[in-house]
């Protein structure tokens, strides 16, 4: 007689391990790609957003001269007023003032 062939091993859920995916550590983003989706939100006329975004920035770097321009910008544009005024005129950061936390929406 011949040979035999062997069964083939059947792959299930169950009798398979686990697939272990390489896990990456979370990071934050950098500066750069935050200002830039900023600055696409602002495009996009998308200004709630873009606020979220410059607000990440300034809070990791609270001189960032791009950062507080693009602020005054968003602020006006939802209609804070006087919280653009601050930044404009005064260099302040509002999202720092404690004075005033309703220039910022807290």
């Amino acid at each position: 007689m011949g040979r035999t062939r062997t069964k083939k091993k059947v792959h299930t859920k169950a009798t398979d391990p686990p697939i272990q995916h390489a896990t990456v550590p979370k990071s934050t983003p950098s500066l750069v790609s935050l200002i830039e989706k900023a600055q696409s939100l602002i495009v996009q006329c998308d200004y709630e957003l873009a606020l979220r975004f410059i607000r990440r920035v300034i809070e990791q770097e609270p001189k960032n001269a791009e950062a507080k321009e693009m602020l005054g910008v968003a602020l006006l544009e939802t209609g804070e007023i006087m919280a653009a005024k601050e930044v404009h005129f005064f260099g302040s950061n509002p999202i720092q003032t404690q004075s005033n936390p309703e220039l910022i929406g807290i």
